[in-house]
């Protein structure tokens, strides 16, 4: 069994565009997986990328499957979210490398920070995280009254 991705890590992009993929998150890999999917992400208008265990991202196809082709917002997923996405394959060193086009979409360079998101984890570039995460920790309280809303029926 796989545990979720978990946890933040700062990490060092290469020339080439790889980085190492810290321990704790290849423990999310299933047994002998090295194929994960990385895509277009966005939060708050903000860009990062999205990367999934090709498990976790063959179950978005499906789900994606069964809605209708026709509807406009659907097609819109599609053609952002589901037509960036690339098979990438950790090397023997455990690196990944960021295709040429994703790197350029979420203006990554050189330092980076991953962001376990539990069935997924995201790349941003170390000043856009920065901003967001100060954003975030501004609105904190709030997002929390919101979810003790949220958890009123719960366990």
């Amino acid at each position: 069994m796989t545990v979720p991705f978990r946890g933040r890590f700062d990490c060092k992009v290469d020339p080439k565009g790889r980085f190492k993929l810290p321990a704790t998150y290849k423990l999310s890999l299933p047994k002998k997986e090295t194929s994960l999917v990385m895509t277009n992400g966005q939060y708050q208008g903000q860009r990062c990328l999205d990367v999934y265990t090709l498990r976790e991202w063959e179950s978005l196809e499906k789900r994606l499957a069964k809605l209708s082709p026709l509807k406009a917002e659907v097609q819109a997923y599609q053609r952002f979210y589901m037509a960036s996405a690339q098979v990438v394959e950790c090397d023997s060193q455990d690196r990944l490398l960021i295709p040429q086009g994703l790197r350029k979409f979420a203006d990554l360079e050189e330092e980076v920070v991953l962001v376990g998101m539990g069935g997924k984890f995201e790349i941003w570039a170390a000043p856009r995280w920065q901003q967001l995460h100060q954003s975030l920790a501004g609105n904190f309280d709030q997002t929390l009254a919101v979810l003790a809303d949220l958890d009123k029926g719960g366990e």
